[in-house]
C-alpha cells in the first residue's frame, strides 16, 4: 500500500493563526518529529510552525496511526501522492521539540485562554529561536542604470533608496519612507513590473543559538612534538606555542581554548596558523555552556532533622512518589497536594526531599517561585542540596542562558527546574514532581496575552504527566483552600515555625519557634497625640532597640516613590498624567529611578533633583511651582513611598544604613542578588522595600518589621482586596524572627477593626477564610463561580463605551442559550484605571460556573483583549 507521510503544522502568521496540512518530503523523514519547530510555506511566504501531528494517509484518503510518526518501512514506501498539498520545507532548529505533554497543554491552554495555538505553543519554545521570512527588495540592474528623473516621485525615492541601500526589507522600508502600506504596496509592484525592483526573501537572525568556542589540541604524539620543536628555532613564537600546548598535554589537557592558549603563550593567532600548516596541531570547536550559576558559590547541604509535622507530612509526599507512574486502567490522576504552613515552617525542606526522591527515581522536578528575588535565594539552597542538576529560567536571564538551561532540560541533563512564572513551560521529557511554592501570589498570572495562570497551567500540567502536585503558602488563596476543604486536594498543615538546634549530645535537631508577636497601632490616635512622623511612637521605638542589639529590620511600604501625589491645597487640583488617569508620583533623582534620555525631537530634561513620574506608562515631568488651575504656591506632595521612608530612617537615626528594594532600584542585571547580599552580610541595617521583600525571604537577622501604612489597596474595588491584604501583612511579618524568639512586628494603619488586619495580627488564617467565604458566597466570587473579564481600550471614550454595550448585549443573548442558571454580568463600565497611555478603557465581567460553552461561540470584534479567571479587576 502506498502512503504518503503528513503532518500538520500549528502556524503563526498575521491573519493565519491555524492548523495546516503539509506532505513531508522524503529528505525530512528521519528528522521531523511531532513537537519540532519547522519551516512551511504559507501564500507567498515562508513562515515557522510547530508540528502537532504525524500520520500516514494510503491511497485510499484513510489515516493511518495519528499522533505518532510512521514505522521506517512506512516512509520507505511513502509515496507523496497528494498534489492538493505543499510540501514541508526544512527543520528550523533541530533541538527546539517540545514534549508531546507540552503539545497536550498547549492545546488546553489555547482553549481555555482564548488564544491561537501557535501563540500557546510559542510559550514552550527555547527562546530566540524563532525567526521569520521578511519579503526584501532590491534593484535591478536596469533599475541601477534608470533615469530617475523621468518616474513619479514615489517610485523615484523608493529607487533610489534601493540603489543607495542595496536589498531592504519591507519592514525597513517602511520605517524609513512616507506613506501607507497599501500605497508602499503599489509602489513595489510598479516598480517590479517596470523591471526595476526585484522582490527577494530574507531570515531574520535568532536571537539564540549555541555558543562555539575555538579549541585547539597537538596533531602529533609528545615524542613527535618534542622532536619537531629543533626545527622550530628559528621560530620563537611558533616554539613557545608548541611548548605551551605540549605542557597543557603533559598535564592532562587535551583541547585548549584558543584564546587561552594564545594568552598563555603569549603569542598571536600568526604563531597558530604557522603550527597548523606544519601539521602540529589541529583547530576545531566546541559548544560552552552559559551557565547562571557559574559565579555562584555554595557550600554543600546536609538534610536537617525533620519535626513530627514534617514526618508527617513527608510521609504523605513520599508515599505518592512511591507510586507507580504508569496509571492503571480507570485510575484518575494523583490527587493535589496542598501544603499549608506557617511562615518558617520548613516547607522548603518538605520540597527538598520530594525533589531528591524524584531524582532518586529517574524523574525531573519543576519548581515555581512568583518572583525572581525568591528565585535567588531558592537557587542557592537547592543547588546546595543538588549540585549540578538545577536549571534556572526567569526573565532577567540572557537568551543565550535561557536557550542553553532550556536545552539541558529537554535532553535531561538536568533534573531539576527553577523559575518564575514561564518555567511551567520547561521541557521537561521525564518530569514527576511539581512544586507550585507561594501559590497565592498573583505574579503567576500572565498580564498579557496569553493570560494564563501558571498555578493553573502548572495543575493541568502534572494531571496530563501524572506527577505529584504540591502548592505551598502561609496564606493559601480561597479558591485553593475551599477545593482543599471539599476534597479535590490533600490538604497538609504545618502549624509551627521551626528552626535548627543542637542537642546536649551535640546532634542537630529542630526545635519550636513562636511566631512574632504583632501589634497594631491606630494612626488616627497618633495624630490626636501630636506624632506628626510617618513613623509611630512604637515603630520608633522597636527600630532604636533593634539597632542597639545591631540587628535588622525592615520597613513595607507598597508604593514606589518619595509621595503618593502632588496637590493644590487650595483648589484641590491632583496633577495627574496627561496619558493615564492616575496621578503622578514623585521622585527624589538622588534616591530614584535612572533618568532616561527625551525622545527624538523632545526638549532634554533639566538637570533637577526631583520628578514627577506616571507608573504606568513612564511620562515625566518636573513638579510645578503652582497651581496650573488657581495659580497657588500651595502645591506640594501628599502621600508616602518608599523614598520618603528611607529619607524618614536617615533623619531618624543617621548611623543606620538603609537600603531600598523596589522596583525602581532593581534596574540592571543581577541587582537582585546583590541587594540580598549586602542585607545577608549586614551591610545594611534597615531594609525598605516594596511586596518584593514580602515573598518567601529567609533573612535570619531581622528582628522588627515594620508595616508603614497597611491601608494601600485596602479599599480598592477588588473582591479580592482585603484577601490581598491579608496575605501581603501575614507574609512580610512572617520576615521577622525566623532563627531566635523575641521578634516584633507593628502594623500601621487607619482601619485597626478591618478583620484582614485582625486576622494577621493573630496569625489567623482559619478565622480570615471562614469571614471571606462567607462574603464569597453571599456576592457570588470564586470559588462559587468562574469570571471573565473583558477589556475595550479606545481613542475615544463614546467609542470604548459604545463597544462594551453593544458585547455586553451580544453576551447576554448567548448567555441565556448557553450558560447554566445562576450566570450574571456586571457591567459595562468604565475600568478604575480608566485611561491609560491615552486610550479609554472599559469593562465588563462574567461570572458563571462554567463559562466555557459561551467562550466557545462567541466571536469577538478585533480591539478586546480577554482575561480568564482574572486575579484582579482593575
Amino acid at each position: 500500500m502506498t502512503t504518503d507521510f503528513l503532518a500538520d503544522i500549528a502556524v503563526g502568521a498575521a491573519g493565519a493563526h491555524a492548523v495546516f496540512t503539509y506532505r513531508v518530503p522524503e529528505a525530512l523523514h528521519a528528522v521531523v518529529r511531532i513537537g519540532q519547530l519547522v519551516w512551511a510555506p504559507l501564500r507567498q511566504r515562508r513562515v515557522q510552525g510547530v508540528v502537532v501531528d504525524l500520520y500516514g494517509r494510503d491511497a485510499a484518503g484513510h489515516d493511518h496511526e495519528p499522533g505518532a510518526p510512521l514505522p521506517p518501512d512506512v516512509y520507505a514506501d511513502a509515496n507523496l501522492r497528494a498534489p492538493e498539498l505543499r510540501d514541508l520545507l526544512d527543520v528550523a532548529d533541530p533541538e527546539a521539540a517540545l514534549t508531546p505533554a507540552q503539545i497536550r497543554l498547549a492545546r488546553w491552554i489555547a482553549v481555555r485562554y482564548r488564544t491561537t495555538l501557535f501563540e500557546a505553543l510559542s510559550l514552550m519554545l527555547p527562546p530566540g529561536v524563532t525567526q521569520e521570512a521578511e519579503t526584501t527588495w532590491r534593484a535591478t540592474t536596469e533599475g541601477r542604470g534608470a533615469d530617475l528623473g523621468a518616474l513619479p516621485p514615489g517610485e523615484r525615492e523608493v529607487l533610489y533608496l534601493l540603489r543607495r541601500s542595496g536589498e531592504v526589507s519591507e519592514a525597513e522600508l517602511r520605517r524609513r519612507l512616507r506613506g501607507s502600506d497599501a500605497e508602499l504596496q503599489s509602489i513595489y509592484a510598479a516598480l517590479h513590473e517596470r523591471g526595476l525592483a526585484v522582490r527577494g526573501m530574507a531570515l531574520t537572525r535568532a536571537r539564540a543559538r549555541p555558543r562555539m568556542e575555538r579549541t585547539v589540541r597537538l596533531a602529533r604524539s609528545a615524542a613527535e612534538i618534542r622532536a619537531a620543536l629543533e626545527s622550530l628555532a628559528r621560530a620563537p613564537k611558533q616554539r613557545r606555542l608548541a611548548e605551551y600546548l605540549l605542557e597543557s598535554t603533559d598535564q592532562g589537557g587535551e583541547r585548549l581554548p584558543v584564546a587561552a592558549a594564545l594568552a598563555g603563550a603569549d603569542v598571536d593567532h600568526a604563531a597558530l596558523r604557522a603550527l597548523e600548516r606544519r601539521g602540529l596541531v589541529e583547530l576545531d570547536a566546541r559548544e560552552v555552556r552559559r551557565d547562571p550559576l557559574a559565579s555562584a558559590t555554595v557550600a554543600p547541604d546536609t538534610p536537617p532533622p525533620l519535626s513530627r509535622a514534617q514526618e508527617l507530612v513527608w510521609n504523605m509526599v513520599r508515599e505518592a512518589l512511591d507510586r507507580p507512574t504508569a496509571p492503571a486502567v480507570g485510575e484518575a490522576a494523583p490527587v493535589p497536594f496542598l501544603l499549608h504552613g506557617v511562615t518558617g515552617s520548613g516547607k522548603t525542606e518538605v520540597y527538598l526531599r520530594a525533589i531528591a526522591r524524584a531524582l532518586r527515581q529517574g524523574r525531573q522536578a519543576l519548581v515555581l517561585v512568583p518572583e525572581i528575588a525568591l528565585t535567588t535565594q531558592l537557587v542557592r539552597r537547592f543547588a546546595a542540596r543538588f549540585p549540578g542538576q538545577i536549571a534556572v529560567l526567569h526573565s532577567e536571564l540572557a537568551p543565550g542562558e535561557r536557550y542553553d538551561e532550556w536545552r539541558r532540560l529537554r535532553r535531561g541533563e538536568a533534573g531539576v527546574a527553577i523559575g518564575s512564572r514561564s518555567a511551567v513551560f520547561a521541557p521537561l521529557p521525564g518530569l514527576g514532581l511539581v512544586i507550585v511554592d507561594e501559590e497565592h501570589e498573583p505574579s503567576y498570572k500572565h498580564d498579557a496575552a496569553p493570560r494564563y495562570h501558571a498555578r493553573d497551567v502548572a495543575r493541568r500540567l502534572a494531571a496530563l504527566t501524572r506527577s505529584v502536585l504540591i502548592l505551598g503558602s502561609a496564606t493559601p488563596s480561597v479558591e485553593s483552600y475551599a477545593a482543599a476543604r471539599a476534597g479535590r486536594m490533600t490538604l497538609l498543615e504545618l502549624p509551627e515555625r521551626v528552626t535548627s538546634a543542637v542537642s546536649a549530645d551535640g546532634l542537630p535537631r529542630t526545635r519550636a519557634l513562636p511566631l512574632p508577636q504583632v501589634t497594631i497601632v491606630d494612626m488616627r490616635r497618633e495624630l490626636e497625640e501630636g506624632n506628626r512622623s510617618i513613623f509611630s511612637r512604637t515603630l520608633q521605638e522597636a527600630l532604636t532597640s533593634t539597632l542597639e542589639r545591631r540587628e535588622q529590620a525592615i520597613l513595607f511600604l507598597n508604593r514606589r516613590g518619595a509621595a503618593s501625589f502632588f496637590m493644590c491645597r487650595d483648589c484641590g487640583y491632583v496633577v495627574a498624567c496627561p496619558n493615564c488617569s492616575s496621578p503622578l508620583t514623585l521622585h527624589h533623582a538622588d534616591h530614584g529611578i535612572a533618568r532616561e534620555a527625551p525622545p527624538p525631537g523632545a526638549a532634554p530634561l533639566p538637570d533637577t533633583p526631583d520628578l514627577l513620574v506616571c507608573h504606568t506608562c513612564n511620562h515625566r515631568e518636573l513638579p510645578p511651582a503652582i497651581c496650573p488651575q488657581c495659580w497657588s504656591a500651595r502645591i506640594k506632595s501628599f502621600g508616602i513611598g518608599t523614598q520618603r521612608v528611607v529619607e524618614e530612617v536617615e533623619a531618624l537615626f543617621p548611623q543606620a544604613r538603609a537600603i531600598r528594594w523596589d522596583r525602581d532600584s532593581i534596574g540592571r542585571k543581577g541587582d537582585h542578588e546583590r541587594l540580598l547580599d549586602r542585607f545577608l552580610r549586614h551591610e545594611a541595617d534597615v531594609l525598605v522595600g516594596t511586596q518584593m521583600i514580602a515573598k518567601g525571604l529567609d533573612l535570619p537577622l531581622v528582628a522588627v518589621v515594620g508595616v508603614v501604612t497597611a491601608d494601600t489597596g485596602l479599599n480598592l474595588p477588588d473582591f479580592r482586596a482585603g484577601e490581598r491584604a491579608f496575605q501581603l501583612l501575614t507574609q512580610v511579618a512572617g520576615r521577622a524572627g525566623r532563627r531566635e524568639a523575641g521578634a516584633r512586628v507593628v502594623i500601621q494603619t487607619y482601619a485597626p477593626d478591618h478583620y484582614a488586619i485582625r486576622a494577621a495580627q493573630e496569625h489567623d488564617y482559619a478565622a480570615f477564610y471562614e469571614q471571606e467565604i462567607a462574603f464569597r458566597q453571599q456576592t457570588g466570587y470564586p470559588p462559587f463561580s468562574r469570571l471573565v473579564r473583558f477589556i475595550y481600550a479606545a481613542g475615544s471614550d463614546t467609542r470604548a463605551r459604545r463597544a462594551a454595550e453593544a458585547l455586553a448585549a451580544e453576551i447576554r443573548r448567548l448567555a441565556t442559550l448557553h450558560l447554566p442558571e445562576g450566570w450574571g454580568m456586571i457591567g459595562p463600565a468604565p475600568a478604575f484605571f480608566h485611561v491609560q497611555r491615552g486610550r479609554y478603557r472599559w469593562h465588563l465581567l462574567l461570572r458563571s460556573v462554567d463559562p466555557q460553552p459561551l467562550l466557545d461561540v462567541l466571536r469577538l470584534p478585533p480591539g478586546w483583549a480577554v482575561d480568564v479567571d482574572p486575579v484582579n479587576v482593575l
